[in-house]
């Protein structure tokens, strides 16, 4: 028997809680995917995503969670601790993996289209409506074509 998520409990967690619990679902997504995720604290972006068939170009992946599904997605990329935000410098990160715990929606935007910023926004019903192994492709596929590294691997580009 399954047990419905229920955002209540979410509240007694810490940010800190928060943004680990996605970061797991979201390595265990792409460990799904077929692909090595490795945990990568305090680097600038949380996941190292490993292909096979590129494994000297991996893929640097800064996941970003909203616990719950409060009708809009406005998901923080900020850098700093303390009163000092500074705007994102996508200079650290290839990827952002958007995550709502609540509806368990995912997608992927490349980090460089947002070097500068301090916020992300995402429509939520297109978040909701977005399959995250299209949005992984597609990211991966416009990352690999800018950074002029060509795939060979169906997993990055097949249609």
């Amino acid at each position: 028997m399954s047990v419905p998520f229920n955002p209540e409990l979410m509240k007694a967690l810490d940010a800190t809680h928060i943004g680990t619990i996605g970061e797991y679902f979201v390595a265990s997504v792409l460990g799904g995917y077929g692909y090595e995720v490795i945990h990568a604290a305090g680097k600038g972006y949380d996941l190292l995503v490993m292909d096979v068939d590129h494994a000297d170009h991996p893929i640097r992946v800064d996941v970003k969670t909203k616990s719950h599904d409060d009708g809009h997605r406005v998901f923080s990329i900020k850098k700093g601790k303390t009163t000092t935000f500074r705007g994102y410098e996508s200079k650290s990160c290839d990827l952002f993996a958007l995550l709502c715990l609540e509806d368990m929606s995912l997608s992927f935007d490349l980090c460089e289209d947002f070097d500068g910023k301090g916020s992300l926004y995402l429509n939520r019903e297109v978040h909701r409506g977005t399959d995250p192994y299209d949005s992984w492709r597609g990211a991966v596929q416009r990352l690999l074509s800018r950074n002029g590294t060509a795939s060979q691997s169906g997993r990055h580009i097949a249609a």
